[in-house]
């Protein structure tokens, strides 16, 4: 079933008024993991943003669950950019609810798939990389396991496959 990446770009006044949505949204959320309708998700923690991975059979699908999340309809959400994963490799281990982990969102063209799956693989194996994949257009991004820009992409790099530039955001993995 295919895994989207949704990148949410999140209201001028996110921070001020989410709080009291935040119980409702971190339910639907836990349930939908629990169905195995989401993989993971969080916000970036300056408010700008906030990225959701779900899993379902196609778009449609995927339209219903965004009309329905509980930040959407409280307007917290100003718009969302969904992508679809051609190729992804599963989290080993997802956090407890409202976890809160320092992670690194890693984007990048690889210059060799093969060698950067081999590097995301490796990382993931050694508890530095959550989850990543590639898109069709190439793309690949990664969820490292770090609170440092800098040394999530270096890992990455240094592994093989990945090639700066790397554009790296600092993510709360919140389940």
């Amino acid at each position: 079933m295919p895994i989207y990446h949704v990148h949410f770009t999140c209201a001028p006044d996110y921070l001020a008024r989410r709080l009291p949505f935040r119980p409702a949204h971190l339910k639907q959320l836990a349930g939908l993991r629990e169905d195995g309708r989401v993989v993971a998700g969080g916000p970036e923690p300056d408010g700008s943003a906030a990225h959701i991975f779900y899993r379902v059979p196609g778009r449609p699908e995927l339209d219903v669950l965004l009309a329905e999340n509980e930040f959407n309809r409280a307007r917290l959400f100003a718009g969302s950019r969904p992508r679809q994963f051609d190729e992804f490799l599963e989290p080993l281990d997802p956090p407890a609810i409202d976890a809160g982990l320092a992670c690194i969102l890693v984007e990048g063209a690889p210059a060799d798939r093969a060698a950067a799956r081999r590097t995301l693989a490796a990382l993931q194996q050694d508890t530095r990389a959550a989850f990543g994949g590639f898109f069709a257009d190439g793309a690949g991004l990664a969820v490292i396991r770090s609170s440092q820009p800098d040394e999530a992409a270096e890992w990455l790099v240094a592994g093989g496959g990945w090639t700066r530039p790397l554009t790296t955001r600092i993510w709360s993995q919140t389940l």
